[in-house]
């Protein structure tokens, strides 16, 4: 065999070996990506009971005020919202409510649906606003008090505004003949919604913003965690 012939077959073997080299090198970049990718989605701070003792590390956060974005629903009770909805957080222990400035997290809350009595209470038929005794609600007797309400939840990063998690939540109950609903019995609650105690609407906003705490908690990533 030649000095050619031998030249070009270490020739032919060294450019396969650099071509299944650079193909193992891009393999492992992507793997690596991708790892890290999951990795930082499944970083949940956790996924029990957001009322368990907790005494670890803390989030900065500040909820905005609320933005009411259906009719029916005042400013006044948009404060209550967010003051119930900052009692709940709170009683989790997992975070500082500090001043918009301090913070690193923005909680933003949007009311797009507020609907204490969607049946018209206890004798209209469905959306049939308060009146007291309609022809179908004759015949039909006592109907059920429905409530429902909506909120928009975000998590937003205070310095670059970027949105980290979002969700809509929820919530409707009825009125049980000869059942009472069960509402918070808390200081925030009887203070700021008592019109509520008793009520469908009372049993929605407690779900509604319990459920906003838990996902909030279940979303901020664990780096904000350290105070």
């Amino acid at each position: 065999m030649t000095a050619v012939a031998i030249g070009n077959i270490l020739k032919t073997s060294m450019k396969k070996i650099f071509q299944l080299f650079a193909c193992g090198s891009v393999l492992f970049l992507l793997a690596g990506c991708f790892s890290a990718r999951n990795q930082v989605l499944k970083n949940k701070n956790f996924t029990g009971d957001i009322f368990a003792p907790y005494s670890g590390l803390k989030a900065k956060i500040t909820v905005s005020d609320f933005e009411l974005k259906t009719a029916g629903l005042d400013a006044q009770t948009g404060l209550a919202l967010k003051e119930y909805f900052i009692s709940i957080l709170e009683s989790t222990q997992r975070f500082m409510i500090v001043n918009p400035q301090e913070v690193d997290l923005i909680i933003s809350v949007g009311v797009d649906e507020f609907v204490p009595e969607s049946s018209g209470g206890k004798s209209g038929v469905a959306g049939g606003g308060s009146s007291r005794r309609g022809f179908m609600g004759g015949l039909l007797g006592d109907l059920p008090n429905t409530a429902n309400m909506q909120l928009s939840l975000r998590i937003v990063n205070r310095a670059s505004s970027e949105v980290i998690s979002s969700r809509n939540i929820q919530s409707q109950a009825a009125q049980t003949l000869g059942m009472k609903i069960k509402t918070p019995g808390d200081r925030v609650f009887k203070t700021g919604l008592s019109e509520y105690i008793g009520k469908p609407m009372g049993k929605v906003i407690q779900d509604c913003l319990t459920e906003g705490a838990r996902y909030t908690a279940q979303n901020v990533p664990l780096e904000y965690y350290k105070y």
